[in-house]
């Protein structure tokens, strides 16, 4: 960390985040009787009671609303919203079911006694914790489906940060939530076309779940090694090069996330293989969505935990561990998934029985030890700069994530083709990883977002 991004930090976290106000925010029209019982599909229902957050951040110079104006478009707006999103007003009932009563979303007003400058200069994942309405594994996401929060800067800036369950949403039903807030602020209507649909269950029916059994629980992890989230830069230049690098006569051509993530997979390993002082199989599960490969069945509005994983293994040995033979692994795991096991969970009785044990088999792997094993998520090409309230778009937005061990989140840059890498790391590891060689010839260590001295912020 640079002498002036010491400064910054330092500024915002002796002054911090302070509360302000809470308020419950409920839908502007009732939910009808016929809709006050919804029932969770099958993946829904195997899936953690986790939030999925997202953060949005906002320059003022350009903004002519003032805060307590912005802060009631808000209010309505969201009021207006949960009425076409009436799920997330309502709490979740064990693991069968939500009970659509209309309770409301929680909304915090926030004020941070700094500039927009003083987080831009060098993010944080510390600082991004503050500006969402409560922790991504909190026992309130054991019943409630939705917070936000609304955080104003010295500057005028503002920051939207959200809690989303992922009983009920995944990162792309999370995105369309936020258009649709956005559009409702901005125009008064979600835009045509951009209306949610409720039809996961339809697709994937609720499992044979007793009402009183209680849904999965993340718990938080046991701090044995400090763990450490940095976030890494890869320009559009750099992913070109990067690809160019990647490719090879089994993938001629490597996508943007296969490269960065086989960059990422092989900078780990390696920075894990010299701590521990040996050589394991490597396993990636990366997060997989199911709207494209179930596009008959889906919608783009379609709102649900419509995700499921797949693996990419990497063996010993210095071949198996070259960037060309990770992105070929990557590749050729995906296109498994996609021909052997989307297949057989749509209109199969048996589908329970087939994700449980494909989840039993990586917890398997993971208990056992005998595998290094990451899990690589991506929210890249989700738009989210696309996302304005009407006082214009974000400069920054980000994701704040568990902070647990050889997990790694993808996103687009602000900038086209570019993508942002949040990894999380024990100590001993982050070190040799942010230093590796290959790393850094493609990627910049939290480069900042918009240099303070501009004076746009």
């Amino acid at each position: 960390m640079t002498t002036l991004g010491r400064f910054f930090f330092r500024r915002f976290h002796q002054k911090s985040v302070d509360v302000i106000s809470r308020d419950i925010i409920k839908p502007s029209s009732p939910t009808p009787n016929h809709l006050k019982n919804f029932k969770l599909s099958l993946l829904e229902q195997l899936g953690p009671t986790i939030f999925g957050p997202m953060v949005f951040l906002y320059s003022g110079n350009n903004n002519r609303t003032k805060q307590p104006e912005q802060l009631q478009k808000l209010k309505k707006s969201l009021s207006e919203t949960l009425t076409h999103f009436y799920p997330l007003a309502g709490r979740l009932k064990a693991n069968t079911s939500i009970d659509c009563n209309d309770s409301g979303a929680d909304f915090l007003q926030t004020k941070v006694n700094s500039p927009l400058s003083s987080l831009l200069q060098e993010p944080s994942s510390d600082i991004l914790q503050q500006l969402i309405p409560t922790p991504v594994d909190s026992t309130e996401a054991r019943t409630k489906l939705l917070l936000a929060q609304a955080s104003f800067f010295q500057c005028g800036g503002m920051a939207i940060g959200v809690c989303i369950s992922h009983k009920l949403a995944d990162a792309t039903s999370i995105g369309l939530f936020m258009k649709s807030w956005a559009s409702i602020s901005d125009f008064g209507s979600i835009k045509p076309g951009c209306y949610p649909v409720f039809d996961t269950a339809k697709i994937f029916p609720p499992g044979n779940f007793s009402e009183t059994a209680p849904a999965p629980v993340v718990e938080p992890e046991i701090k044995m090694d400090l763990t450490l989230s940095k976030r890494f830069v890869f320009d559009s230049s750099s992913i070109q090069a990067l690809q160019a690098k990647a490719s090879s006569f089994e993938v001629n051509q490597p996508t943007r996330v296969e490269a960065v993530s086989a960059l990422i997979w092989k900078s780990a390993m390696e920075a894990t293989r010299k701590v521990s002082g040996k050589s394991k199989p490597s396993i990636l599960a990366n997060s997989a969505s199911l709207r494209s490969r179930l596009s008959l069945q889906f919608t783009e509005n379609s709102i649900g935990n419509l995700v499921s994983y797949f693996a990419a293994k990497a063996e010993e040995g210095v071949k198996q561990r070259k960037l060309q033979t990770l992105v070929a692994e990557i590749r050729k795991a995906k296109q498994r998934f996609r021909d052997s096991h989307v297949p057989k969970l749509v209109g199969n009785r048996n589908a329970t029985e087939i994700i449980c044990s494909y989840q039993r088999e990586a917890g398997d792997m993971i208990a056992s030890g005998d595998f290094d094993f990451y899990i690589f998520s991506s929210a890249c090409r989700f738009g989210l700069y696309e996302t304005d309230f009407g006082w214009g778009k974000p400069v920054w937005a980000g994701f704040p994530s568990v902070r647990q061990k050889n997990i790694v989140t993808l996103l687009d840059t602000k900038e086209a083709g570019g993508i942002e890498a949040w990894v999380n790391l024990n100590e001993k590891e982050m070190k040799i990883f942010e230093e590796d060689r290959e790393l850094i010839e493609f990627a910049s260590l939290n480069p900042s977002v918009i240099q303070p001295f501009l004076h746009v912020l």
